[in-house]
C-alpha cells in the first residue's frame, strides 16, 4: 500500500498543515529544513507524468502560496519547489507530490541535511504555520 494513500485515508499518522478537496499538506517526516511541507494528492498518481493538469496546476498554486507565505510572512530567504518523477530523479514515494522547502540559509545540495522530524520541529513548524491555512485560503481565491 502506498504511504501517502494510507496517510490520505487516515489509516497512518501525519502532521497536516492544510486541506482541500484535493489535497493535503504535511510536515515531511524527513525534513532538509524547519517547515519542509509536502502538497500531496488525495488521489493516487504515481508521478507528475501520470498526474492530470489541472492537479498538477493546482498543486503549484498551492506551493506558490505556500513559497509566498514563508518568503512575505517569515522572511525566509529562498524557498524550493519540487516534485520528483522517477527513481533517476530522486523519487522514493510513488505518489505524485510536490516538495515546499523554506531556506533559511544558503544551501550545499536540494536535499543534503536531511534529519527525522522531531517534536521540537513539529512544534516549532505549527507555530509558525499556524496562519498559513487562512492565508492560503484568501491567497487562492
Amino acid at each position: 500500500m502506498c504511504v501517502f494513500c494510507s496517510i490520505v485515508k487516515g489509516e497512518l499518522d501525519s502532521y497536516k498543515v492544510y486541506e482541500n478537496n484535493d489535497f493535503i499538506v504535511i510536515l515531511d517526516k524527513y525534513p532538509v529544513s524547519k517547515g519542509h511541507l509536502l502538497i500531496v494528492t488525495k488521489e493516487h498518481f504515481e508521478a507528475i507524468s501520470d498526474t492530470p493538469p489541472n492537479l498538477v496546476a493546482e498543486a503549484f498554486k498551492l506551493a506558490g502560496g505556500i513559497a509566498k507565505y514563508y518568503r512575505k510572512e517569515l522572511h525566509a530567504p529562498g524557498v524550493n519547489v519540487v516534485t520528483n518523477d522517477g527513481v533517476s530523479a530522486g523519487q522514493e514515494v510513488f505518489h505524485f507530490h510536490v516538495h515546499v522547502i523554506p531556506r533559511w540559509e544558503r544551501i550545499k545540495g536540494l536535499f543534503s541535511g536531511r534529519t527525522v522530524l522531531t517534536e521540537e520541529m513539529i512544534e516549532d513548524s505549527y507555530r509558525m504555520l499556524k496562519a498559513l491555512p487562512e492565508y492560503l485560503d484568501r491567497y487562492l481565491s
